[in-house]
């Protein structure tokens, strides 16, 4: 019997880490390059990924770091979930039931001071994976079609290069 129990003791032991929600938060965070009045915006998607359970309630705290350096001007749940906190850095969400794998938890908007660098919003203590940290990066590259000049360039120059292919091949010339 003593056997028997410590079998079963040992099987339980070896099941317990297959039943560990393995669900991870990630996310993204973009500063604006335009900055009225000193005062950037930044918008965070926060996502979360390899979700095996469903869930009716998601919370925990947004921290945004330096605290003097910011602030959370809203929070924005995503599909399927209801914000009960507001724009609050301690959120509560509630859903129906979310069993999707992945899925959009909640988009943050930030004021972010313009001279600020090295800007994190971290997601503490969540009631579904871990804590993580994301750097706030600011945007760089602007789209400004400046690569258009060039492929118009380089069409012109094939199409010379056809007219006069065909033009050395046919020397005859008619009078019609």
């Amino acid at each position: 019997m003593k056997k028997l129990l410590s079998f079963l003791v040992v099987g339980v032991v070896a099941l317990l880490p297959l039943s560990v929600n393995a669900a991870t938060i990630t996310g993204n965070c973009e500063k604006d390059t335009d900055c009225p009045e000193g005062v950037c915006r930044s918008v965070c998607e926060i996502r979360v990924e390899g979700n095996t359970q469903t869930l009716t309630e998601f919370s925990g705290d947004f921290v945004f770091t330096p605290a003097d350096g910011g602030k959370i001007v809203s929070v924005t749940p995503g599909d399927g979930w209801t914000n009960n906190t507001g724009n609050s850095a301690s959120f509560m969400f509630t859903s129906e039931g979310m069993s999707d794998a992945n899925f959009d938890l909640a988009t943050v908007v930030l004021e972010v001071e313009e001279g600020i660098e090295g800007c994190n919003l971290t997601v503490a203590n969540p009631s579904v994976g871990g804590e993580i940290e994301i750097e706030i990066t600011t945007e760089t590259e602007v789209d400004t079609g400046a690569t258009l000049p060039i492929a118009i360039l380089a069409c012109g120059i094939g199409a010379v290069a056809v007219i006069y292919i065909v033009s050395k091949k046919n020397k005859k010339l008619y009078k019609i």
